[in-house]
């Protein structure tokens, strides 16, 4: 592990690829998969069926992620699905069915944000280099997998992901594990990412200076949250700028 006084640490979606790129795609899988296993019961699901119960789980994962700092797992989520599509499964087509919400990431992978592989390169030059991504239906295997395959992954040092750790951003935890193990003083050291309620708020608590990532998403989401980044960004080579 690389010892240094300073690190950064990166967020996944809408920071280091844009989130909706590839996502008509893996939507699709996932509803493929759905009205499969549907199908051997012979109940047919219709788009606004598949919409409200898709509709639940994504409200179920926002009021556990807000509020108990976690979140969700793949599991969880296909349960609450198949609860609301009063669709009873075997314990073998539960497993099928998070396999396929899973891996659909590779179906319609994200793009990444223009310039971040350059950029990167060069802070690991400087910097100890850091993955935090709160995650939802991609796993930390699969989004370890998508590094290594786009030449990434000997970037970083370290990574958290939400579904390994059983917490999320904002928790200080989020933060303290990378730096601790990096052995980076939090003062020295930036944390950039695109929400203002998760990235910023639990990166100025834990002492880091803070980037908010703006290319792909507005930072008026959470207006309610106090901490304030040091700096806004629209792109990598402005980030590359400031820390480079």
């Amino acid at each position: 592990m690389t010892q240094s006084k300073a690190m950064v640490t990166i967020d996944f979606w809408n920071t280091l690829v844009k989130a909706e790129t590839g996502g008509g795609a893996r939507r699709e899988m996932r509803i493929n998969a759905l009205r499969e296993v549907a199908d051997r019961y012979d109940k047919e699901l219709s788009p606004e069926d598949i919409d409200e119960a898709k509709k639940l789980a994504s409200e179920e994962f926002d009021e556990i992620w807000f509020n108990e700092q976690r979140t969700p797992t793949s599991t969880e989520l296909v349960r609450t699905i198949l609860s609301h599509l009063d669709l009873s499964t075997t314990d073998r087509e539960k497993e099928y069915l998070v396999e396929q919400f899973e891996e659909s990431l590779w179906v319609g992978p994200p793009q990444l944000a223009d310039d971040a592989g350059q950029v990167i390169s060069e802070l690991a030059s400087r910097y100890a280099i850091g993955l935090i991504s709160d995650t939802m239906y991609s796993p930390g295997r699969v989004l370890r997998k998508y590094l290594e395959k786009r030449g990434l992954i000997d970037y970083f040092d370290g990574f958290v992901f939400s579904d390994e750790t059983g917490y999320s951003k904002p928790n200080p935890k989020a933060f303290s594990q990378l730096l601790e193990q990096s052995g980076s003083s939090p003062e020295y050291s930036w944390h950039i990412g695109d929400l203002l309620m998760t990235d910023i708020k639990g990166a100025k608590q834990s002492g880091m200076n803070a980037i908010l990532f703006s290319e792909f998403s507005s930072p008026d989401l959470h207006k309610d949250v106090t901490e304030e980044p040091d700096h806004i960004c629209r792109s990598w080579l402005e980030i590359q700028k400031i820390l480079c």
